[in-house]
């Protein structure tokens, strides 16, 4: 390996440690109102439900970016919408931001009476397996799906730009309905993300309903997440054990799922935040680049895979950054630069911030004679150091300068 080798592959590791430390944290503009109140968590939009018999409320979010283009973006459907939306959002911009997930759109949905919604089957004293209690106004779980399919969603697809990828997320009843769902309509979403369930509910019928819809299911291309907090206790811990039990004895092809406690203190409500994000992480792990594409890399194989992806979760799907740098650094290892090339020039397009991409893309056009694209690129890197405010300029004009010498 030459010098110049050894230079460039340094080059890439400084991305994987430099860039994430200064442009991640250059965050987008959140708008003000008048008064100077901070705005960022949606729009609240009412729907005339004729299948509910009430007006619905529903906070919108939609994801940095979305004004300024024409793209399309997956659907998050969250329960207990108004509890979950500020935690929610937080979470999804700064998983967004890292390539983690894919930007969606977020529709939250406020609980106007989740004990009759959420719930799939009217419950009389033994609600609670036993407790003296009753939930008359339970089990409209049938009608509150109606309500999705055939009024929320038809109202989200033809009012904002949604890609058809579809996924839906609930806690406690939340993720008893959840289970519901999956098994009742699986077709109406791609994955879920289903926390701390509260399948207690009526002796564990969903349990006893999955018995014969995994079995029935011979395939089933869903991705489900299932999770409880570590100090879950009575309920729902153990109840998730015995569903999850169902799963892993008749598990269909293409199921791709995880159950997982998360260790700790976190109890049933105190464990949403962390169910949220390692729930997201899980359904959208494919993002992450193979072992295989790493080892095996060809151009072919890399941008059919970006392509997927694309295809998958939207226009704007990427690879976490630190993935494309091991592409990259196992490509410069073998000298490979350019497949180097092709690499940093899906990972340019796919982190317009990350001004080190395009720094050492020019780097490599030089390096294998492409005089005119290493001026080019680093054009468009001053371009983008100007606007974030970076200070590179000066530097990469000398570069430019340097190069038109040549």
């Amino acid at each position: 390996m030459n010098y110049k080798t050894i230079k460039i592959s340094f080059a890439a590791l400084v991305i994987t440690f430099f860039q994430f430390s200064v442009n991640a944290q250059l965050a987008d503009k959140i708008a003000l109102t008048e008064d100077n109140q901070l705005l960022g968590l949606g729009t609240q939009h009412i729907l005339k439900s004729e299948i509910l018999q009430k007006d619905r409320p529903i906070i919108i979010s939609l994801p940095i970016g979305y004004e300024n283009n024409k793209d399309t973006y997956p659907v998050l459907y969250l329960l207990d919408g108004l509890g979950n939306i500020k935690h929610q959002v937080g979470t999804v911009e700064l998983l967004t931001e890292s390539g983690v997930i894919p930007p969606m759109i977020i529709v939250a949905i406020e609980s106007l009476d989740r004990a009759k919604d959420l719930t799939p089957s009217n419950a009389g004293a033994d609600a609670y397996a036993g407790a003296n209690t009753d939930i008359p106004q339970s089990g409209g779980a049938s009608n509150f799906l109606e309500f999705l399919e055939r009024e929320l969603i038809p109202y989200v697809e033809s009012n904002f730009r949604t890609h058809p990828y579809r996924l839906l997320e609930g806690h406690s009843f939340g993720g008893l309905f959840c289970t519901y769902a999956l098994m009742n309509k699986p077709e109406l979403f791609d994955a879920f993300i289903i926390q701390a369930p509260a399948l207690w509910w009526n002796k564990e019928e969903m349990t006893g309903q999955a018995k014969e819809f995994f079995k029935s299911n011979v395939s089933l291309d869903k991705a489900v997440y299932f999770g409880t907090g570590g100090a879950e206790g009575w309920g729902m811990r153990q109840e998730l054990l015995r569903y999850v039990d169902v799963i892993k004895q008749n598990t269909p092809k293409n199921f791709r799922w995880k159950h997982e406690e998360i260790p700790g203190d976190e109890e049933h409500d105190d464990s949403r935040l962390l169910l949220n994000y390692y729930g997201l992480k899980f359904v959208f792990s494919d993002l992450k680049a193979s072992e295989d594409l790493q080892k095996n890399y060809s151009d072919e194989a890399f941008l059919k895979g970006e392509q997927e992806l694309i295809e998958k979760y939207g226009q704007n799907a990427r690879r976490p950054a630190s993935d494309y740098g091991g592409i990259i650094m196992e490509l410069l290892n073998t000298e490979n630069n350019l497949g180097a090339i092709t690499v940093y020039k899906r990972a340019a397009e796919a982190y317009p911030k990350y001004i080190m991409f395009l720094n050492t893309l020019a780097t490599l056009y030089e390096k294998t004679n492409q005089i005119d694209k290493a001026i080019e690129t680093y054009k468009s890197a001053i371009e983008v150091s100007n606007k974030l405010k970076l200070g590179n300029e000066e530097g990469y004009q000398k570069e430019i300068e340097r190069l038109e010498k040549t």
